[in-house]
């Protein structure tokens, strides 16, 4: 009979993440409210809460804190971060809800297997695909908010430039991308609960 892993939850690194799950709605709030300035909010609070998915990391290493519950809450904590402004992106009609659903889906199926593997007393770490999606989608979010900023703003070079790229359809081909690397990060998960 397994036992579940002794959780270490009030560390450094831990209260880190938690912060980033924290800012999620604040964020999702600013990024709704259709003004210039609730926008470059909205970017600083992303930015700089994708910023703590680093941190935590060295943090946790450096100070010999790395425990189950920030093994299986950092991930977690991200997926809350970038699906609040997939959710606001599809509110501001730039990307489509299908492709968003494709990632919610994949990342409760996820979640539900690292759940799993941890009540069997198991440890499903993020695999190194997994890891380059995340980077991925928080580079996507980063880039689009800034678009949307930019665009936002009254009328600059930049401001046509950003509208233009809303208009082209890129961020959506960029979306559809993006999906299609969050399902093939799945499949490493899959083959480790199978062994």
């Amino acid at each position: 009979m397994h036992t579940a892993p002794r959780l270490n939850v009030f560390t450094l690194a831990n209260i880190i993440t938690a912060l980033r799950i924290l800012v999620a709605p604040i964020f999702s709030f600013l990024l709704v409210q259709d003004n210039p300035w609730c926008y470059v909010w909205a970017f600083v609070l992303f930015v700089a809460a994708a910023l703590t998915d680093f941190v935590d990391g060295v943090l946790a290493r450096r100070f010999g804190e790395i425990s189950e519950i920030g093994i299986f809450l950092d991930p977690l904590a991200d997926k809350i971060l970038v699906l609040s402004a997939l959710f606001g992106f599809v509110m501001l009609d730039l990307v489509p809800l299908w492709m968003v659903a494709i990632v919610v889906v994949r990342d409760i199926v996820a979640t539900v297997l690292r759940v799993w593997s941890w009540s069997e007393g198991k440890t499903l770490r993020p695999t190194r695909t997994a890891k380059w999606k995340t980077f991925a989608q928080m580079g996507f979010v980063s880039a689009v908010l800034a678009v949307v900023t930019l665009a936002s703003w009254t009328e600059t070079t930049l401001s046509r430039r950003a509208r233009e790229v809303i208009e082209s359809g890129a961020i959506e081909i960029a979306m559809g991308l993006l999906a299609a690397l969050t399902l093939v990060s799945l499949a490493g998960y899959l083959r480790r609960t199978d062994q």
